[in-house]
């Protein structure tokens, strides 16, 4: 299973094509020639990785849409002013 595209690329009149496969990683776009012999077995790999992503958009058809109580969970924050000192001690009750 491999990510990204496979691109033919031209060197010239009178040279053969190249190929090259791009994809993101790490936030970056990485850029790696392929030799002739490994095309076929790349573009077999890119078309594993894009039976899995079809296959997870199924799994994620077949679960409905998402639950409204997950969506409205949130965390309550408190407020703290900046001019109140960091340790402070509390009131015994």
């Amino acid at each position: 299973m491999e990510r990204g595209k496979l691109c033919q690329q031209a060197r010239g009149p009178g040279h053969p094509p190249f190929h090259k496969l791009q994809c993101w990683h790490q936030g970056r776009n990485q850029t790696r020639y392929v030799p002739a012999q490994e095309v076929a077995s790349v573009r077999e790999a890119l078309a594993g990785h894009e039976r899995f992503q079809q296959l997870a958009q199924e799994f994620v058809d077949l679960n409905g849409p998402p639950r409204p109580a997950l969506l409205t969970l949130r965390v309550k924050k408190t407020s703290r002013s900046p001019n109140r000192a960091v340790t402070r001690k509390r009131k015994p009750s």
